[in-house]
């Protein structure tokens, strides 16, 4: 009798030892499943991240391209300003690689120079077409370009690095230059790039008070301004990058 009642508590225990397998067996299934809905959740999740991202960038290339076509409309206006910027934009690339800046970093730098006088979009016409020397007030005007081109691009948050750029293209190694008076390596070094591209197609380009400089000219105006209003390094650069170049037109 003994041994009966010993076998049956025996079951009794197997069978809630066995129900107690199962059950949490079943719960085991239960948080596999679970875990792979939330594996599901989290991989369609970075789906649309990714999705969006390219969405984002393709909206911000958009808004870029834009702000380009722009910047060309407003050069193309003036038939002596008419691909400045391209011209500027390449041979800033160019100084940029010799001077060691990253591949990506240069190409900032090119898209930055391609829209260095964006902001000239709000100055008038009578200002910005004037044949002769520029009054103070309207000095004063022309002066705000740089600042005017690195708010129009500031929304561009992936050309935050190019926004920074234009807005100090035009400042001056010895500090005399604007918006902010910068001096020396305060100047970021994209700027600093840019204003030496920038005043060497100045030099070799028509302007309505002067035709294009030779290129001896050139070369001595830039040695001049080296180490005074240009950085010295990368002016030097500049020169040597345009070695080869036609006698009337470089780049």
């Amino acid at each position: 009798m003994a041994g009966q009642v010993g076998l049956s508590q025996a079951l009794s225990y197997a069978r809630d030892l066995k129900s107690l397998y199962e059950s949490s067996r079943a719960r085991e299934r239960e948080l596999e499943q679970m875990q792979e809905r939330l594996r599901a959740a989290y991989q369609q999740s970075l789906l649309y991240a990714i999705d969006l991202r390219k969405t984002y960038r393709r909206l911000q290339q958009s808004s870029f391209q834009s702000l380009l076509g722009l910047a060309n409309a407003l050069e193309a206006k003036d038939v002596y300003t008419r691909g400045h910027s391209e011209r500027v934009a390449a041979l800033a690339r160019r100084i940029a690689l010799a001077a060691g800046v990253a591949p990506g970093a240069a190409d900032t730098i090119a898209q930055a120079g391609l829209l260095h006088d964006l902001g000239k979009i709000a100055i008038p016409e009578r200002v910005l077409r004037k044949p002769g020397p520029l009054s103070e007030e309207e000095w004063a005007v022309m002066r705000r370009h740089p600042i005017v081109g690195a708010q129009i691009v500031a929304p561009l948050e992936f050309f935050a690095d190019g926004a920074v750029i234009v807005r100090h293209h035009h400042e001056r190694h010895d500090g005399t230059g604007y918006p902010d008076g910068l001096r020396g390596e305060l100047i970021p070094l994209g700027a600093r790039i840019l204003a030496v591209a920038d005043v060497y197609d100045a030099l070799t380009s028509d302007r309505p008070y002067r035709p294009r400089l030779a290129r001896a000219e050139v070369v001595r105006r830039l040695d001049a301004e080296a180490g005074q209003t240009l950085d010295a390094r990368l002016t030097a650069l500049c020169v040597r990058l345009t070695d080869d170049a036609a006698p009337e037109r470089a780049v």
